[in-house]
């Protein structure tokens, strides 16, 4: 029964837009008011004729009031300005039901019936009044016109059987009491609006504060069911409305949608509320686009007695987080991959050790199906090892110039890393194969690395940064192979100068020793011819005297040569003496050696003697060449020789080769011997 009449109730309550809703709450109850109106009328005229049937009361009249307010009350219905009016409208029946009822009073003589009736209406609509004002304006106005009403009725009336003063300080009191009531009222309502109008601009700023909030937000009372949800979790304002009042796993049931997750999310909620502390809620949701990740959380709002009333949850869309999560670990195990294969890169003992070991880091680090080294050589970037992923090809490219428009040219030429997200781009001759895209990375000045994938894409800049750092430690480890080759040929330079100073210290050795030798014997000879001269002069060969003082001169002169070459060669090292080309007597010399080693040769009975080839060895270059003099030597026992021949080479040529071991002739070392067996 209750339930029907709150239902009609809700019937009577307008639903126009330009009513507030204090507004829309005077109507409904105004029109309340207007139907019950025309009864308490009827049945309080039939009480007063009840009371006393000799009083004067017209029904028709009451009658007449009552259709009024129903009339009212019908016109409301269908027309909106009748219900924007229907309060000022109501007032107006109540000032004649007023006066009505003061009109009577004094008919009947202010009877007590009718006097308490005055009195009785006088409150009862004062205080009607009251619920329809919003100021003290229309309550005052009610409350004088009945005092005035009153006033006109004692005057007019013929007898009073109640005392005017008596009626009219109840009257009074009456108004006094409704007038303050009132106004407390007023006061009151001012300062709940107030407070309401605080409450709703503190309560939009913080909806304002939570639609601006980059999470979702949503508000749940104690059983997990929906109070608010911000548009970033919901978009759809239907759906928002839909949501209010249900739980997770209601709304996911009625939608179809993962009733599991709900349930998580509900019994999230509920725990928070009894242990009042944050819950953290980590889910992963399949979408199009791929798996979203998001952190759920839940935090408990509490009244000043720690009684939780609701619970704020928040969620946050940490998929990007994830990935740049993810992203990094990428990152510290692609650095400390590098780290660790740089370690054998840098122990790598040739050029292609270090393409080998490129290809390892990259194959190892890096994800890309396709790449090449290739380094500089004569000019041109020569492939050294280009590979691809399984299923995909990419052919062996040729040795080209790094002026060409391909990205390990403009690579090298750059010094820096170069992307072609699209390889036709290049507009070269090369053949990509599956080749679509490709980044390049120098290598010092020594070459570059190619990497490349089979679809038109981008590069990460930190990928290219990891590549560059590795070109830069294979063009470290390129510079020191280098320097290693440049001090190992300087090395061998080195030695081979040692050893040529050897020779010639060895050779130097024999010019001077020889000379000396044949100065020391010719001396001793001369030294015997003298002393023999004087004791048998008869048996004296002056001439030979003179032919050994001849070769003593001689073997001085050459020994002054020697120190002069000795000198003359410091001079050359020093690069403070100019070479000329000049003939060379070479017949004279073999000549003069023999008679150098004749006295030698004859103690040791070794015969030396010169033969003169039909053609002579012109130096400088000249076009007849062939052997040189030379000579023989028979140590007695015969069958076996030895002998010296010089070929010119012409100025600038290589250096002869004498194949054999050297041999002793007269005693002494002689360069450049070729030994022969002979009969």
């Amino acid at each position: 029964m209750y339930a029907l009449a709150l239902r009609l109730y809700q019937l009577l309550r307008p639903e126009d837009a330009f009513f507030s809703r204090r507004h829309r709450s005077q109507v409904q109850l105004y029109r309340l008011l207007s139907l019950l109106g025309p009864v308490l009328l009827l049945v309080h005229g039939a009480a007063h004729r009840a009371a006393a049937p000799s009083h004067y009361d017209l029904l028709w009249f009451r009658l007449v009031l009552a259709g009024g307010l129903l009339l009212l009350f019908s016109t409301s219905l269908v027309s909106a300005s009748v219900r924007r009016r229907y309060v000022e409208a109501s007032w107006g029946v109540l000032y004649l039901v007023m006066a009505w009822t003061v009109t009577l009073a004094a008919l009947n003589q202010f009877s007590g019936e009718y006097s308490l009736s005055v009195l009785f209406v006088y409150a009862l609509f004062g205080g009607i009044v009251i619920l329809g004002a919003d100021s003290m304006a229309p309550v005052l106005s009610f409350l004088a016109t009945g005092f005035v009403l009153l006033g006109a009725g004692v005057w007019a009336a013929p007898a009073r059987e109640t005392s005017p003063l008596v009626l009219g300080s109840g009257m009074a009191d009456v108004a006094l009491f409704e007038a303050v009531a009132h106004w407390w009222g007023l006061s009151m309502r001012n300062s709940l609006k107030t407070q309401r109008d605080e409450l709703r601009r503190s309560r939009d700023q913080q909806r304002q504060m939570i639609e601006q909030l980059p999470m979702e937000m949503a508000v749940f009372d104690t059983e997990a069911r929906f109070q608010y949800v911000n548009e970033r979790a919901v978009g759809d304002p239907a759906v928002r409305e839909q949501l209010i009042g249900l739980t997770n796993e209601g709304y996911c049931r009625r939608h179809d949608l993962d009733v599991a997750l709900g349930r998580r999310r509900d019994e999230s909620i509920r725990e928070v509320v009894e242990t009042k502390s944050i819950n953290r809620l980590r889910e992963t949701i399949e979408t199009d686009e791929g798996p979203r990740h998001y952190l759920r959380i839940h935090v408990p709002i509490t009244d000043p007695d720690g009684t939780v009333r609701k619970v704020v949850g928040g969620g946050l869309d940490i998929t990007e987080r994830k990935e740049r999560e993810r992203d990094l670990r990428a990152r510290q195990e692609k650095i400390e991959a590098l780290y660790e294969a740089t370690k054998q890169l840098l122990r790598a003992g040739s050029q292609e050790e270090v393409s080998d070991r490129i290809h390892w880091v990259l194959k190892e680090v890096f994800d890309y199906p396709f790449a090449h080294t290739g380094f500089l050589e004569d000019g041109l970037i020569v492939p050294e090892r280009t590979e691809a992923a399984s299923g995909l090809s990419l052919p062996m490219p040729e040795a080209r110039p790094p002026q060409e428009n391909m990205v390990a040219g403009q690579a090298l030429r750059s010094g820096e890393a170069v992307v072609s997200e699209t390889i036709q781009s290049l507009a070269d001759s090369i053949d990509y194969g599956d080749l679509r895209s490709a980044a390049s990375v120098p290598i010092g000045g020594h070459g570059a690395i190619v990497v490349g994938k089979a679809d038109e894409t981008t590069y990460r800049q930190f990928n290219l940064h990891l590549l560059e750092l590795l070109g830069g430690y294979a063009a470290l480890v390129l510079d020191r192979l280098r320097r290693e080759a440049a001090l190992r040929d300087a090395k061998e330079a080195a030695e081979e100068a040692s050893r040529l100073k050897s020779t010639m210290l060895a050779n130097m050795s024999h010019e001077i020793r020889t000379p000396l030798t044949s100065i020391i014997g010719f001396s001793e000879t001369i030294e015997e011819e003298a002393d023999l001269l004087e004791a048998t002069p008869a048996d004296a060969n002056p001439s030979t005297l003179s032919r050994f003082a001849h070769l003593i001169g001689k073997n001085g002169r050459r020994l002054l040569d020697t120190l002069d070459g000795v000198l003359n060669l410091s001079r050359l090292e020093a690069g403070q003496m100019d070479l000329a080309a000049e003939r060379v007597p070479l017949e004279e010399l073999a000549k003069g050696l023999v008679d150098e080693l004749h006295p030698q040769a004859e103690e040791a009975g070794v015969h030396c003697e010169v033969e003169k080839t039909p053609r002579p060895v012109l130096p400088g270059g000249g076009r007849r060449r062939g052997r040189g003099g030379g000579h023989r030597h028979w140590d007695g026992r015969g069958h076996r020789r030895a002998r010296l021949r010089a070929v010119s080479t012409g100025l600038g040529g290589p250096q002869p080769r004498v194949r054999g071991h050297r041999a002793r002739a007269c005693g002494h070392q002689t360069g450049h011997r070729e030994n022969e067996r002979g009969h």
